[in-house]
């Protein structure tokens, strides 16, 4: 594993040498602003006149990479073999810490939960109002034409 470790990133550092050392030969050879009938006058060009470089250049490191992967080895196996929805999340609860005790501003004896179950929700009842609304301006005048909102 510090094998393939290794020789990633010798890959990686080689890759981006070589891109960048292709990158400054080209950006040298390439001049962005086209000078017009005079020195000063200057233009922007126009996108096809800029020139792409495609770098597609097969690197030989002198060995063989596979000679350091297990065989029959697949980077892409087991890719999408994880299941979402068997994998149990559990949220830790989240520790405040004030820096100063809490007990010295409340009053004594306090019970935050003093009198939670004391109301009996089934003797109070419950009473719905019924307004009706009025506005202020007409509604068709922001609708679209022939508007039917049963349709």
């Amino acid at each position: 594993m510090k094998h393939l470790l290794v020789l990633s990133s010798f890959l990686l550092t080689l890759t981006t040498t070589v891109a960048s050392n292709f990158i400054s030969e080209k950006k040298s050879s390439i001049s962005l602003v086209v000078t017009s009938k005079s020195e000063t006058e200057k233009t922007v060009p126009k996108i096809q006149e800029i020139q792409v470089f495609n770098v597609k250049e097969q690197i030989d490191l002198g060995f063989d990479v596979n000679q350091y992967l297990p065989e029959n080895f697949n980077p892409l196996a087991g890719k999408n073999d994880l299941n979402w929805n068997n994998i149990l999340i559990i949220e830790t609860p989240v520790v405040v810490n004030l820096d100063f005790d809490i007990k010295f501003y409340l009053p004594k004896n306090f019970n935050p939960l003093k009198g939670k179950n004391d109301i009996d929700w089934d003797n109070i009842e419950l009473i719905e109002i019924e307004e009706e609304l009025h506005f202020n301006f007409n509604v068709n005048a922001y609708l679209p034409k022939d508007f039917n909102p049963n349709k």
